[in-house]
């Protein structure tokens, strides 16, 4: 009887909550589509095509246990025609004929087809669908089923990055997956994308001394080959993506992967007749954002101001010129300038009045863009081809000189059984890029020397300065001319890949594979400067400084990458037990060369060649490099009942890198999963909780990406003539050489130890999943410069490894899909973080000028904190911040005494002794996320995809005249957006940035006040897509056909200062824009 009123209350408690949802789905059909509820029976989704009421078919659908399944779509195949069941499980369906085949579909559940035929009465029982925990997942040589990974390990379908109007597939799979971190530094055409997988990796010290944090990138593999470029690669072409995050998962392929593994397998053909598609769109560009001038009045007055502040005994902008400013705007004088009544030229810059915007001049309004992509696939029953074909083009952002990039992509892989214990695989791919865009002159240094050369010189012209002159040809001051026929510069890349394996099946089980690789990059650069002309009042012309004589360089690289992999892999099932055993040996050899070439004196600009030059200043330089890599790898799994799961891995590996007695290395890997939802405890509650798995990894590996600096090697000496000495020896300057540090022999890998925790959930028929994971990184041996030596030695001391980092970070990864009638949505979102830490560095003195030292966080960001702007001098008085600068003035920044010495100073510039620093903020980008919402609806589909960062501090350089306006620099380095409005001035004392100077950045120094909060959200793609009702594709002989438009970038929210995009910030904020991109394209399958 117990048990009796318990079964009674539970499916009383049951039906409750069928009704419940029963009712729910009925508001929701009628809210988004006005279904109506006729009855108690179903719910008709007809549309309004009518329907030949011939026959009526009826029955109820359960589920294994016998138990009705409410909200179940039952349709007509071919029609729209279809109902729901209702509370108990029932449907009753009007169809044309017998030939009818009705459709069973529910989220979580396998889908069924039943022909009608005579019946009518039809009863269903609908399968779990185990497709999430039956899906197949690319690991380092080999595959699993998702169900039994014991490491953290990510996949994507290619599918889910069709159609995204972005040039490479690096950036389709940004926000993508947790802590798979991709960044850009540039949006211009070709810019490749950073990549880096869970956060910092580790220090470096370059041969100059600076110090750099390492968020090393991540190993790619296409069809099996290390070392591709994911930029190179056609979307379309792409099968699937797997991330191995964890480094017990990426242990398989030892130093090559301490930074984790992104795998790419492409697509294969299938047997069947050929099945073409046609993928295409096109797309308008426009910049998400540009800095923007004040009118040149403003300019003017703003100048002279802070030129007064500078005490400067001149006005930069004189009466006659601010006269002339305005009577050009008022319209009432025609020209931009004047001829300079002191010479043969037109004036400029602070002598002229133009009112020009240089980056509304500078930058066209919209640019085009456009992808074509052709996939024939098929094959027979012992053979299966797939070709694919993909072109793609960007045009850039800049006017008068267009700047482009292009990509063009084959890729055939074809596949034959031999025998039944023979399979042979051919996978070829060639690429090729090409890159053009204008000569930039200027020689000013930075990050992205190309485009920041390019900002530099326009943020620093002032808008006065005319874009033409009165007779008709563009000024030098503006550049737009030297811009427009100074030069090209160009990069044609070529890369070949063809792979040839063999699969051989000794036994039931049992596989060997072995297969070859050879690919080769061939990249030609060209850099063409043309000498350019300034035309006179008078009519002469003459060369423009700097572009004469005209010049000439190209280089010529070449490089081959061979690799030979032999493996085999054995599994069985004994009983209850699985195993599966792989191992294996691959070779690779590296061989690099490149060859520069430079000359000037061009006999003629309309045949750029080193050949045709005449000039004395000739230099050819050549570049070679060699690499080999010896490995030998295995892999064991093991499962009972798929309960328990273990995993091992380990790789010898050896690398020419190091001498012979450092030179290979063991690293292991372990790991291990229970999945408690396979036990028997788990029955009651596995209705609602179907899945969990906990899991648990280990793994050390080595890093031998070295550059070519940080290995054991032996330098050149320096060699200095008497004229470039700096040191008199008896009255006069001598010949000198600087000595070689000295070479460390001991000098080896880099150790990185990983301990990871992670936890897999599925969640109402495994509509709800949830994934978390927790990993700790700690990498050692890091090459640094160790103990200083005497200065009178005259070389830097020997590397040695001695540096330590650790990263700590989390992720975590929530889905949800399911259906209601006819609509299909879903829901994934992405958070992750991390931070990096120094556990050791050779700073005995923890000087903050050195970066690092123990205990210092990756990213911190030392400076003042600050008060606020001096109001008044009664204030000034009251503050000693003599040691920074000696006059202080209102609107002047008011540093805070935090050590309450009395005084505004450093300290001793360490950590212990900082003075009035402290660490204000921290560069590394926190919490970065991503959310992608779809929607399916009578062949209309809609995804949304949101990325962001919640945390970033950004500090711009006290040069950085884009976020200052007016630096130290002088007037020359200085500059006035519209954005600079917003600053202290004797009417405006509670303007946000600083009183401006010319001559000190006393102002200007790191501190709260100006601290940058660089968290944003961005609406990153919006996709609306119809496909076309087959009825209708068949009559035009379509597979299928889908049409669509989508929206790149469509909307940023952020704190941050308007001047740069949150995206690529940068200290100096000079860097080329992303853009918005709107474009449409069709898909179609033969």
């Amino acid at each position: 009887m117990k048990n009796e009123k318990r079964l009674i209350l539970t499916r009383g408690k049951n039906r409750s909550l069928k009704l419940a949802r029963f009712l729910c789905l009925l508001f929701f059909l009628n809210a988004i589509h006005g279904v109506g509820y006729a009855g108690a029976k179903h719910v008709e989704l007809t549309g309004s095509q009518e329907i030949n009421q011939s026959k009526t078919v009826s029955g109820i659908v359960t589920d294994k246990n016998n138990e009705p399944l409410i909200g179940v779509s039952v349709s007509v195949k071919g029609t729209t025609t279809g109902i729901i069941t209702g509370l108990d499980g029932e449907y009753s369906l009007q169809v044309p004929d017998s030939r009818s085949v009705l459709v069973f579909s529910f989220l979580g559940y396998q889908k069924r087809e039943i022909t009608v035929g005579n019946q009518t009465t039809i009863n269903v029982t609908l399968s779990e669908d185990t497709e999430l925990l039956d899906e197949v997942v690319v690991v380092g040589y080999g595959v699993q089923k998702k169900a039994n990974l014991t490491g953290a390990v990510a996949s994507i379908g290619g599918e889910k990055l069709e159609n995204r109007s972005v040039p490479t597939l690096t950036q389709a799979l940004q926000g993508t997956v947790a802590n798979l971190n991709i960044s850009s530094t540039s949006g211009a055409p070709g810019t490749k994308q950073n990549i880096n997988i869970r956060g910092y990796t580790g220090i470096e010290i370059d041969d100059n001394g600076n110090r750099n944090n390492i968020s090393g990138s991540p190993l790619v593999v296409i069809d099996g080959v290390q070392g591709g470029d994911l930029s190179m690669i056609n979307m379309n072409d792409v099968e699937n993506i797997s991330i191995l995050k964890d480094a017990a998962s990426a242990a398989i392929y030892g130093s090559s992967a301490p930074f984790g593994v992104i795998i790419v397998t492409t697509k294969k053909g299938r047997s069947g007749k050929p099945v073409i598609t046609y993928n295409n769109n096109f797309g308008f560009s426009q910049p998400t954002n540009l800095p923007k001038y004040t009118n040149s009045l403003d300019f003017a007055n703003a100048f002279n101001e802070v030129g007064e502040n500078s005490n400067y005994t001149a006005k930069l902008f004189g009466d006659d010129v601010i006269q002339r400013i305005k009577d050009y705007q008022a319209g009432t004088f025609k020209d931009e300038t004047i001829k300079d009544p002191d010479a043969d030229s037109w004036v400029g810059w602070n002598k002229a009045n133009g009112n020009n915007d240089w980056f509304d001049i500078y930058f066209k309004n919209a640019s085009f863009s456009q992808q074509h992509n052709i996939g024939v696939s098929g094959g027979s029953e012992t053979s299966s081809y797939y070709v694919g074909l993909g072109f793609n083009q960007q045009d850039g952002l800049y006017n008068f000189a267009d700047d482009s990039y292009k990509r063009y992509n084959v890729r055939a892989n074809l596949s034959s059984d031999i025998s039944k214990w023979l399979t042979f695989s051919i996978r070829s791919a060639f690429s090729r890029s090409e890159t053009d865009n204008p000569t930039i002159y200027g020689g000013v240094s930075g990050g992205d020397s190309y485009s920041y050369d390019y900002f530099h010189q326009i943020g620093r012209t002032y808008p006065t300065v005319p874009l033409k002159n009165p007779d008709g040809y563009y000024s030098e001051g503006s550049g737009v001319g030297l811009f427009k026929d100074g030069g090209r510069q160009k990069s044609n890349a070529d890369i070949a890949t063809i792979t040839g394996e063999f699969l051989f099946h000794l036994l039931p089980g049992w596989d060997l594979t072995a297969n070859y690789t050879y690919e080769g990059t061939y990249v030609e650069d060209s850099n063409h400067r043309k000498t350019f002309y300034i035309y006179k009042p008078s009519g002469a012309k003459a060369p423009r400084g700097g572009t004469d004589p005209n010049s000439f360089e190209r280089s010529w690289q070449k490089n081959q990458h061979h690799t030979i992999n032999v493996f085999s892999s054995y599994e069985n099932r004994f009983g209850d037990h699985y195993l599966k055993v792989m191992g294996g040996f691959t070779q690779e050899l590296y061989k690099d060369l490149k060859l520069i070439g430079s000359n000037t004196n061009l006999y003629s600009d309309e045949l750029p060649s080193l050949s045709g030059t005449y000039g004395t200043n000739r230099s050819a330089t050549d570049q070679a490099s060699e690499l080999a890599i010896r490995g030998a790898f295995g892999r064991i799994n093991y499962n009972y009942k798929e309960k328990y799961l273990i995993e091992l891995n380990g790789r010898y590996d050896g690398t020419s890198r190091f001498l012979k007695d450092v030179r290979f290395k063991f690293y292991p890997g372990v790991s291990a999963a229970w999945v408690p939802s396979n036990e028997s405890f788990w029955e009651p509650i596995a209705e609602y909780i179907n899945h969990i798995k906990v899991r648990g990894s280990w793994a050390s590996l080595g890093d031998q990406a070295f550059t070519t600096s940080r290995y054991p090697f032996y330098p050149g000496l320096r060699t200095y003539t008497p004229t470039e000495t700096r040191w008199l020896f008896s009255g006069g300057r001598e010949s000198a050489v600087r000595y070689a540090p000295p070479v460390n022999y001991d000098l080896t890998w880099v150790t990185t130890n990983t301990l990871g925790f992670g936890l897999d959930m599925n969640f109402l028929n495994n509509r709800l999943t949830f994934s978390f994971d927790w990993y700790r990184r700690h990498a050692k041996d890091f090459a640094s410069f160790g103990e200083k030596i005497p200065s009178i030695i005259g070389t830097r001391p020997p590397r040695v490894n001695d540096a330590e980092t650790e990263t700590k970070g989390y992720e975590i990864t929530i889905g949800w899909r399911d259906k209601v009638g006819e609509v299909s949505y879903g829901v994934n979102a992405v958070l992750s973080d991390y931070q990096g830490k120094v556990l050791k560095f050779s700073n005995p003195s923890k000087l903050i000028s050195d970066k690092w030292y123990d205990g210092a966080k990756m990213g911190e960001i030392w400076g003042f904190e600050t008060v606020g702007l001096f109001k008044d001098q009664a204030e000034i008085d009251a503050t000693n911040q003599s040691y920074i600068n000696a006059n202080w003035y209102p609107g002047d920044v008011h540093y805070a005494d935090l050590n309450g010495d009395g005084k505004i100073d450093m300290g001793d510039n360490t950590v212990d002794k900082p003075g009035d620093r402290k660490v204000i903020g921290n560069s590394t980008p926190r919490y970065n996320f991503g959310v992608t919402l779809n929607a399916e609806w009578r062949g209309f589909d809609c995804t949304m995809f949101f990325q962001g960062v919640g945390k970033r501090d950004i500090m711009f350089a006290e040069n950085a005249n884009y976020f200052w306006g007016f630096t130290d620099g002088g007037e020359w380095q200085s500059t006035y957006f519209t954005v600079h409005q917003d600053r202290w001035t004797k009417d405006n004392p509670n303007g946000y940035l600083p009183r401006a100077y010319f001559n000190t950045n006393k102002n200007q120094r790191a501190q709260s006040r100006y601290l940058q909060n660089a968290a944003y959200l961005r609406f990153k793609n919006l996709q609306l897509g119809y496909t076309i009702p087959k009825s209708l594709t068949d009559k035009i002989r379509f597979q299928r056909a889908r049409v669509f438009v989508n929206v790149e970038n469509l909307a940023t929210f952020t704190n941050l200062s308007k001047i740069i995009d949150p995206e690529i910030v940068t200290e100096s904020a000079k860097v080329y824009p992303l853009q918005r991109t709107w474009a449409f394209g069709i898909n179609l399958t033969f």
